[in-house]
């Protein structure tokens, strides 16, 4: 090989996708000139193989040299240039490249799958023109930022396509929504649930961009409801007081946990609406909302150790009785947003304890899906920025999954760059330096 400092030599046993190779060769500290060494040494393997030496008499002919070409590839090494034979079938009489049959790249296209991923993931964090400057200090060829986003594209939503069809074991969704600025002059809602259980990772359920929440349902129905042990859970949704989330999302016979954290927000803001102006006032009763359910929860932490559940269902029923009384005052001082809103959670802010007594434990906020709404915003919702439901949809999913299952996200980049060879050790690719295996 003599355009490569050292002497290396792959083993080939079967075709490989050419991110394989390069990933190979990245992790033996090899660069550019060892890649185009390699292809073109293969390239020149297969053609003597087909056609003989170059200028042999090969009788009878089948197969005969049709020229060379270079052929421009993107990599993670940089773009590079390998000169490639065309063989031409005499049978057929239809030419073809025979190191394209045993290296497998994206045809018709410059840039291959492996410096796509790692432009797909600069992406997640950082603009696609900061994401095409920063590649290129580093790799001399980088991406354009229209290749990255049609990158991103492409694989958020063949990633989107396998959450939404996947079965999930979970106790709880915790729906969430915002808005983006949309291409069109118009907001974009963005809609997700996440599937949770108690110690362990959340999982995307789904996720969608500039569509209603009716088209998730389809998603959720793929949610078996079970414990740690198999056992069988009623459905439990738990999110914020978004007017018709939560019976939307709460499928028959199932429960709603409102967001404690917002029960305090979302009773400021109708007091506010009712007209309640004086801020002292408003926090005289936002106060008292919150000393029954705080009261609630201190019982539950204190008598369930105990297997005091007559405690327990004492506090929950004075609880409920509390809210609704705090409803009748308002409504009879003509506060009736505020009224309405306390009546309407007055039994389900209790749930979590009413579960807990069956021994199913579920979060009394929506804290989670909260948190990824700021990856959300760190990304995509600053004012000069405009979107597309299908990019953002695409990018949000890759930075969701990202976030939430790091395990998944790097499953699907691995299945994607590095096909069934991805279980395989070195990625099913023996490679030898200088005689030493390696």
């Amino acid at each position: 090989m003599p355009k490569s400092q050292l002497e290396w030599k792959v083993e080939w046993t079967e075709p490989i996708k050419l991110s394989v190779l390069t990933e190979r060769l990245y992790k033996e500290g090899m660069g550019r000139e060892d890649l185009v060494a390699i292809l073109e040494s293969r390239d020149e393997e297969l053609a003597r193989a087909l056609c003989g030496t170059r200028y042999s008499r090969i009788e009878p002919r089948v197969h005969r040299r049709a020229g060379t070409r270079k052929r421009v590839l993107g990599t993670r090494f940089g773009k590079i240039k390998v000169k490639v034979s065309r063989i031409f079938d005499i049978t057929t009489g239809t030419s073809f490249v025979p190191l394209w049959t045993d290296v497998q790249i994206l045809p018709r296209r410059i840039y291959q799958e492996d410096i796509l991923y790692i432009s797909a993931n600069f992406a997640d964090r950082m603009t696609y023109r900061n994401t095409n400057v920063e590649l290129n200090r580093v790799i001399e060829g980088a991406p354009s930022p229209h290749t990255i986003n049609r990158a991103v594209i492409e694989a958020g939503r063949e990633l989107n396509q396998t959450i939404l069809a996947r079965e999930l074991a979970a106790q709880t969704h915790q729906p969430d929504g915002t808005k983006l600025h949309g291409q069109s002059g118009r907001n974009l809602d963005v809609n997700l649930v996440l599937a949770t259980s108690p110690g362990q990772r959340p999982h995307l359920r789904s996720l969608t961009v500039g569509k209603s929440w009716d088209e998730h349902i389809p998603a959720l129905n793929r949610t078996s409801f079970q414990d740690a042990d198999g056992n069988s859970t009623p459905p439990t949704v738990v999110s914020d007081m978004e007017r018709g989330l939560a019976s939307l999302m709460t499928p028959l016979n199932g429960f709603w946990q409102p967001c404690l954290v917002h029960v305090p927000r979302t009773l400021g803001f109708e007091l506010w609406r009712d007209g309640v102006k004086d801020l002292m006032e408003r926090r005289g009763l936002v106060h008292t909302a919150v000393g029954l359910v705080t009261h609630l929860k201190n019982s539950l932490g204190n008598h369930l150790p105990r297997g005091e559940n007559d405690a327990i269902v004492h506090r929950i029923n004075q609880t409920r009785k509390e809210f609704r009384r705090l409803s009748t005052i308002l409504l009879n001082d003509g506060k009736r947003k505020a009224a309405s809103f306390l009546r309407r959670i007055s039994n389900a802010v209790t749930t979590f304890a009413h579960l807990a007594l069956q021994g199913i434990t579920i979060p009394w906020h929506n804290n989670v899906v909260e948190r990824l709404m700021g990856e959300v915003s760190k990304r995509c919702k600053h004012k000069w920025m405009s979107w597309t439901s299908h990019g953002a949809q695409a990018l949000l999913t890759l930075i969701i999954v990202r976030t939430v299952e790091p395990e998944t996200h790097d499953a699907f980049w691995n299945r994607k760059l590095f096909g069934d060879a991805a279980n395989l050790p070195n990625l099913g690719v023996s490679v030898n330096r200088m005689g030493m295996e390696c």
